[in-house]
Order: C-alpha cells, then structure tokens, then sequence
C-alpha cells in the first residue's frame, strides 16, 4: 500500500514489472481478449467458455513459437501433448457437427470451435517437432510418465458417467472423454518437472495458462452443471457434479505450481528461478 502512496516508489515497482517476461506476455494477451470480446462477444455469460479456449490456445501458440525460434523441444512433455491431441479431436467431434456443448454467446457460432481447432493444430505441430523435426531435443528418459494410465480411466469414466445434450451417444461420450481427460493432461508435465528438478520458461507459462483456462471453465460449468445432469436417470444425475468435481480436482493439483508461478511474477523474477528454488528448499 506504501508503494501507492509514494510516486518514486510506484515508479520502481512498475519499472520492475514491466522488466517482467511474464507481466508483459499476460499483458499482451489481456489486450487480445478485451479486443476480441468487443468484437466477437454478445455478452453473455457464456463467452466465458470460449475464453477460456481462447486461453488454451494462446498457451499452445506460446511452446509452438518457443520451438520454432530455438528448433529445440526441451522441458516439454510429448507424453502431455499427445493426450492434449486426443482432447481436442474429441471436443471438436462433439462441437462442430452439433450445438449441445457451444456457448450461447455469438462466439459459439464460429470462434469457439476456430479457437478449438486451432489448439489441435498446434497440438499436432509440437507432436510433430518432437517426434520428427527435433527428436534429439526431447529427452524420452524424463517423459516417462505412461500417459495410458489417465487416458484408460478417462475413457470408461466417460462411458458411465456423460451428459446428453448433443442426443447423440457418441459426441456426448467423446465430449466428456475430453474434460476427464483434459483435467489429468498435466500430469506427465508436472512428472517431468520433479525428474529434471527444474522447469522451462515456457512450459511454465504454458501451465499457468492452462490453469486459468480451467479455472474459467470451472466456473462456467460450476453455474450450469444442472444442465448436463439427467434428473431421471440414478446414475447420470450426478453427472454434472461430477464435471464440476473433476475439474476442482485439477485446480487443486495445480495450485502449488500456481503459487510458485505468480511469486515468481510479483518479484519480477524468471519463472523458472523460483520454481528451481522451490523444489530444492523442498
């Protein structure tokens, strides 16, 4: 509050703030958003959904540009981006071909599923540079978290317990396949971090992007899962309070990473500075 009220000792903090990569990067991308909202959104409550694809697109687009400019993979998971791979192509079987899952919001006629298909292309061209274009930069030894031990549970979860607001068994199936699975996607990141004790700038940045994309798609769903529940069914009724559990659940195991992350932007520090102080005072 000092800062607030001395001019010489605001100017510093913003100085120091603004020297931040990530203040600037979030910075940047707040004025994308307000731009796109102006443009794009009818004000609904519902844009809230597609900013948040919005987000995780922005999250992709970021780890894309960083192995483009340095033609190196390293700190990225390939076990994570080829179960985002698998999200993205369900969600978009659910979304483009019906209108169950879309907003409300004029978004939803266009933009959310262009932000979705857009998420899976980067998807792909980072699998792509891993496996094909720069696989000597991608060290397998440390990416050994079988990504098959989340996607299996995933999907017979998503067989028992799935909305019906496409009518249709299999979208509704392959949309609720990509939430369950998308919540647990982070694990092989986060299983990476601990082996090589250390985290990449922008695999960081990806991961709180990540964050805030569930975090609004949290509170989207946590206002509307009434919709997504069958109050005849004894087994589907609770399928909206499952939606919003397991999306909880995400935040909270990435609420640690979360903590470090912004510390590390409050003290204008490298992100990955305060990760690597973090686990070693561990």
């Amino acid at each position: 509050m000092e800062a607030f009220k001395d001019p010489e000792k605001m100017k510093l903090m913003m100085f120091k703030y603004t020297k931040s990569e990530g203040v600037r990067l979030w910075g940047g991308f707040l004025m994308t958003a307000i731009t796109i909202f102006m443009v794009f959104s009818s004000g609904d409550f519902s844009f809230l959904l597609s900013l948040s694809s919005l987000v995780s697109l922005f999250s992709f687009l970021m780890v894309a540009m960083t192995i483009s400019s340095t033609k190196s993979c390293k700190g990225v998971s390939l076990k994570m981006m080829e179960c985002y791979l698998a999200v993205y192509f369900c969600r978009l079987t659910a979304i483009v071909p019906f209108e169950g899952y879309l907003p409300f919001d004029k978004s939803g006629d266009w933009l959310y599923q262009v932000c979705e298909a857009v998420a899976l292309c980067l998807a792909g061209s980072i699998v792509y540079c891993m496996r094909v274009q720069f696989p000597s930069t991608y060290d397998e030894a440390v990416d050994s978290f079988q990504h098959l031990w989340i996607m299996g549970p995933a999907a017979v979860i998503a067989l028992i317990l799935h909305p019906h607001l496409n009518n249709f068994m299999p979208t509704d199936i392959a949309w609720a396949f990509a939430l369950y699975l998308e919540s647990v996607t982070v694990l092989p990141q986060f299983f990476m971090f601990m082996k090589e004790g250390k985290a990449q700038t922008h695999t960081s940045h990806f991961l709180a992007a990540q964050a805030l994309s569930r975090l609004m798609s949290f509170i989207f769903w946590a206002s509307s899962f009434s919709e997504l529940s069958n109050p005849e069914h004894h087994i589907k009724k609770f399928v909206g309070h499952w939606v919003v559990v397991i999306q909880l659940i995400q935040l909270i195991i990435m609420g640690d990473f979360i903590f470090h992350y912004l510390r590390a932007i409050q003290k204008g520090l490298p992100v990955s500075e305060v990760i690597n102080w973090s686990s070693s005072a561990v």
